[in-house]
């Protein structure tokens, strides 16, 4: 092993804190034709996320604010603070606009090897050393230069060769399966699209539903009746819970009658009524389903800014679910949406008066429900699969690191 400061294994580093379209003299577009706009809160468990969130700019913008080149195959993306060290290897071409809070690192080849360096900086043992270094009390961050300086240790490149051929594969089943995900669900929003537009006659919303019921976030802790564990799914987890991980819901403690009245059973649709942002309207939803429940040892429930939406059937909770779900693609609730301090809310009400095409009708209807089954359980199996494939990697990690 050779020691070495991280800034010596480096041959950039992109850091452009403080930097705003305005300062430059121009602004976001918000056209997501244009050039997508990265920040820290993009950067979670080695994957981009949230990009419909993030802001968006002309070549314009691009070229005033990238004034260090491109974004290369083979670099990392690694958050400043809030959170810090989130980190991304670049492994596909991208072009994007690095925004704030977070540095763009670019390995020397001839010393280390990106997968390596990759998977060292993931470790426990590189992230006790970034903490080690971070400043702050409210927020933890680093400095570049405090970064620079982050003591790290490296083998041969045969050995990092080594290493990296372990742990890539498995990287890259878990990035696959998330792809075989994204693309069953595209697909049967393709088929959902068509049979919609194909559709003519008319039917409320409300039809679907035969019980509405409030979300729940109890308490951090045991406390008084406050003594019963429940799993609390939050908008940001419907992603990750749909396809097929546990995702970081918390554990909150509820009163008795509180998880009776309200814990989720399958055909229930869970729908995030407040929240959003300027660029995502709130109306993300959740189908429950018996094999999602199963994932965990303690009842489920959605958070306060979460309404449980429940259906007596199979078909009509694949159909409510599906028509939400095409209304939120199509920015509709948008034009749903209602609050004064900052946080936006919902007007489910209205939405359930919505009069939608009835695709019940449509020729293709028994095909797409039949699909609809089979892909959800498909996802969920693939999630299954990832999940002990990131416990494989994580063991690894310890094991090389």
């Amino acid at each position: 092993m050779i020691k070495y400061r991280l800034g010596d294994v480096l041959t950039i580093i992109m850091d452009y804190r403080g930097k705003t379209p305005k300062k430059l003299g121009l602004d976001w577009t918000e056209d997501k034709n244009d050039i997508v706009a990265l920040s820290a809160k993009n950067l979670k468990n080695g994957e981009l996320i949230n990009l419909d969130k993030s802001h968006y700019g002309n070549s314009a913008l691009y070229n005033k604010w990238m004034k260090d080149g491109d974004i290369s195959v083979g670099d990392i993306l690694m958050t400043s603070e809030a959170p810090l060290g989130e980190l991304f290897l670049v492994d596909k071409p991208i072009k994007a606009i690095l925004s704030q809070r977070i540095f763009l690192l670019r390995p020397n080849n001839s010393i280390v090897l990106p997968w390596y360096l990759y998977f060292y900086m993931s470790s426990k043992n590189f992230q006790n050393r970034l903490n080690g270094h971070a400043t702050g009390t409210t927020v933890i961050g680093i400095k570049q230069k405090e970064l620079r300086n982050i003591e790290i240790e490296l083998p041969s490149l045969s050995i990092q060769k080594s290493i990296v051929r372990k742990l890539v594969p498995i990287s890259k089943k878990i990035e696959i399966n998330k792809e075989i995900n994204a693309n069953l669900t595209n697909q049967l929003n393709s088929m959902f699209d068509k049979m919609y537009y194909e559709s003519s006659s008319r039917i409320e919303l409300m039809n679907f539903v035969s019980e509405m019921k409030s979300g729940d976030w109890g308490k951090a802790k045991l406390t008084d009746n406050f003594i019963k564990p429940a799993v609390i799914i939050r908008g940001t987890d419907f992603c990750n819970v749909a396809n097929g991980q546990k995702s970081d819901a918390p554990i909150r403690y509820l009163k008795t009658a509180t998880i009776q009245k309200k814990h989720l059973i399958a055909n229930d649709v869970l729908i995030e009524i407040s929240g959003g942002s300027p660029t995502q309207s709130t109306g993300r939803s959740l189908l429950i389903t018996d094999k999602l429940l199963n994932r965990y040892n303690t009842p489920v429930l959605g958070t306060n800014f979460t309404r449980l939406f429940r259906c007596e059937t199979e078909e009509n909770a694949v159909l409510f679910h599906s028509y939400i779900n095409f209304l939120y693609n199509k920015n509709v609730f948008f034009n749903y949406e209602n609050g004064t301090t900052g946080i936006k809310n919902l007007d489910y009400k209205s939405i359930l008066k919505i009069n939608v095409n009835d695709v019940q009708k449509h020729s293709l209807f028994p095909k797409y429900f039949s699909m609809y089954h089979f892909y959800e359980s498909m996802k969920q199996h693939l999630g299954d699969e990832s999940t002990v494939l990131t416990c494989l990697k994580e063991q690894l990690l310890r094991k090389f690191f």
